[in-house]
């Protein structure tokens, strides 16, 4: 496959190298990296750095915006959705805060 020969040019003095996970930052990486994983059936992890539910609350808390203005400016929903669809197709999920292990 063209990848492996990419990758071993650029990592393995151009000798083929098959990747051995994939790591997906964010929600859109996430997505994107849980289906490359999937195609080529090896592990993915996620670094989230943050969920659209909890942003969703910090959001609304602050009461500048509705619910209805969030969606239509940060597409809030579609994003959890597409948090809460992925996160069980990761191996493994890295947090980069404590909060996000306490609260998310």
């Amino acid at each position: 496959m063209q990848m492996s020969k990419v990758l071993g040019e650029q990592l393995n003095s151009g000798h083929p190298v098959w990747p051995v996970a994939i790591h997906g930052h964010y929600t859109d990486a996430g997505d994107s990296a849980g289906r490359l994983s999937g195609a080529l059936n090896i592990p993915m992890l996620f670094t989230g750095h943050s969920l659209g539910r909890d942003k969703l609350e910090q959001l609304l808390r602050q009461g500048r915006l509705t619910k209805d203005e969030i969606n239509t400016t940060y597409k809030i929903m579609r994003r959890i959705e597409a948090e809460e669809s992925s996160l069980d197709s990761f191996e493994v999920v890295i947090t980069s805060t404590r909060q996000e292990i306490d609260e998310q």
